[in-house]
């Protein structure tokens, strides 16, 4: 049984990047527990399938797009959608590329995925969101520490962590809470996305698992679960933290 702090009936919950890994497996925990759920993203088949296999509704809306952003706000008008209890902002790219091999274009886009995406999804639907909800972002163990092919996207989470971190006064007044979660290496579709090649891709796995005290990967479930407690009612009074899903590879 669904303790009533974690149950979302009656809620409504959006989920950017919902259609795979930690985006997807948020939105159907939250639907599970009773939220109608809206589901974005840019692969229009991904976001179809992914609707019609769990009831969510789909809106294609790519993150990276101010103008598709600012639209996402008369596509919530056009579907009648209620206010928002619970926005998850979980779309994000993943570029792992040695300092020689960046582009400006490269470099840009990873910023406009990771950071200037969220900021300006919360700037467009501040007003459609309920008072008393929350915003939840997903950032990255490592926003905490960086690496020599990870500079730059370390970059982009450090910076949505302490955008979150701004927001919070700003929306406090609606009593409004936000929080972001930062996920270890979580078995994902991402690591398949990384630009690196299948063996260094092989080999930097290796070495997390190696450095993790759980000795594993983290699964999508699970930070999804992470989520869903800072967006529900039993977070009431927890506001303004990074939460670190990542089996303890941050312990030094």
């Amino acid at each position: 049984m669904v303790s009533r702090d974690l149950d979302f009936k009656g809620k409504t919950a959006l989920v950017t990047g919902g259609s795979s890994g930690i985006g997807l497996a948020t939105a159907r925990l939250l639907a599970a527990r009773g939220a109608q759920v809206i589901i974005t993203g840019r692969d229009t088949t991904r976001l179809n399938e992914a609707a019609h296999a769990h009831g969510f509704i789909a809106l294609r809306s790519d993150a990276a797009s101010i103008t598709d952003i600012k639209a996402l706000d008369g596509a919530l008008a056009d579907k009648k959608i209620p206010p928002i209890d619970a926005l998850v902002l979980s779309a994000g790219i993943v570029p792992f590329t040695p300092l020689g091999s960046w582009t400006a274009q490269a470099f840009d886009e990873a910023f406009a995925v990771n950071a200037r995406g969220p900021w300006f999804m919360v700037q467009a639907l501040s007003k459609r969101l309920a008072d008393g909800g929350s915003i939840t972002m997903v950032s990255s163990f490592l926003a905490h520490r960086g690496g020599a092919a990870t500079a730059v996207y370390a970059g982009t989470k450090a910076a949505l962590t302490l955008m979150a971190k701004g927001l919070v006064p700003t929306l406090a007044g609606r009593g409004i809470r936000v929080n972001t979660v930062s996920p270890g290496t979580i078995a994902t579709p991402a690591w398949e996305k990384t630009g690196l090649p299948a063996d260094v891709v092989a080999a930097v796995g290796k070495a997390k698992l190696e450095a993790n005290p759980l000795k594993r990967f983290g699964t999508a479930d699970e930070v999804a679960h992470a989520i869903a407690f800072l967006a529900s009612a039993a977070a009431s009074y927890v506001n303004g933290v990074d939460l670190q899903v990542d089996g303890g590879l941050l312990v030094e």
